[in-house]
């Protein structure tokens, strides 16, 4: 294998942000071994001329349909020539330097018992995003007390839960590396090897919570992943939800990550959920119809409840991945 970094990105409708994504990277990366791995679940297929992909060491990969998003990034990994890659969401630009040359850098001179490294990323507004989580692996009893918080009004869980924010603002202030337990984000870099030690991501998910379910049953048991807070990046999210079903289908992904958990998980996530969705209802009636829209968007995923709960726990137990039916194939 090769020594150098290659992005993967995964188009479905957003060849617009793809090019000035790719515009940035190469405005900015000084990196000489690099490439650009396109996965493209679009259908017309995704083109550039051959000149242009040979110049900028460019590969497109046309997909037949929408793959969704874990296979994607699968199939680019396995496509690439690096020992080092990075995925990164078609909305982002990296406008900041050289980014991507400091955190390959930086992972260069890290154990190789560290697979994954990100950094912070913030919203268009300056706000942080969160895209990283502490805990590693999930507990039921804090998984429970998660839940129950949920349904208590924002100044009484103000009242009883610790806020731990300041602890963690007080260690990005430090600027030094941290560790984390993993990442639910739009850019991270990885080991080649290490993302397919553990099995890449599951082909069960279409999209959203393939992330979760990689670093919180799998990958922590064998790497660690960590923070570079010394540079940020970014992200325009939402840029790239072509049907506006971002919502609805994470929900039902996040039920199929709690269900190969177990349906411990499951159940208490589902009922506490419908409880909820059940006051905001109730609420909507003297505060407005934003809370029914919430209520009724989760009732609506009820019905991918019967599918989830016959997939099989453990690894690719699926013979397809978890779409929801309104998003096209």
């Amino acid at each position: 294998m090769k020594k150098g970094l290659s992005l993967i990105i995964v188009n479905y409708f957003c060849e617009t942000y793809i090019e000035k994504l790719v515009d940035s990277v190469l405005s900015n990366v000084q990196l000489k071994n690099l490439e650009i791995v396109i996965v493209s679940n679009s259908i017309p297929a995704f083109q550039w001329t051959d000149e242009y992909q040979h110049e900028y060491n460019i590969k497109i990969i046309n997909n037949h349909g929408n793959e969704g998003f874990g296979r994607a990034i699968n199939k680019g990994v396995e496509n690439s020539q690096y020992d080092y890659f990075c995925m990164v969401n078609p909305d982002m630009e990296l406008v900041q330097g050289n980014i991507l040359d400091e955190l390959y850098g930086y992972f260069q001179t890290l154990p190789d018992d560290v697979g994954a490294l990100s950094c912070l990323i913030n919203n268009d507004d300056g706000t942080r995003q969160h895209t990283f989580f502490m805990q590693k692996g999930i507990a039921k009893m804090r998984f429970l007390k998660f839940m129950v918080r949920g349904l208590l009004p924002y100044r009484v869980k103000q009242l009883i839960s610790k806020d731990r924010s300041g602890e963690l603002e007080e260690l990005i202030k430090k600027s030094e590396p941290f560790e984390v337990g993993g990442f639910h984000g739009p850019f991270v870099m990885m080991r080649r090897s290490a993302f397919f030690d553990v099995g890449g991501f599951d082909p069960d998910f279409f999209m959203y919570a393939e992330d979760i379910e990689l670093f919180r049953n799998r990958f922590y048991k064998k790497y660690k992943s960590m923070v570079y807070p010394k540079v940020g990046l970014v992200h325009f999210s939402g840029k790239t939800d072509k049907y506006g079903l971002m919502s609805k289908q994470s929900i039902v992904s996040y039920m199929l990550y709690l269900k190969k958990q177990g349906n411990y998980f499951l159940g208490i996530y589902v009922f506490f959920r419908t409880i909820k969705s059940l006051l905001l209802l109730l609420f909507s009636l003297f505060k407005g119809k934003k809370y029914g829209r919430e209520a009724f968007q989760f009732l609506s995923t009820l019905k991918y409840v019967k599918a989830i709960v016959l997939t099989p726990r453990g690894f690719h137990t699926r013979v397809t991945s978890l779409k929801i039916d309104e998003i096209p194939d």
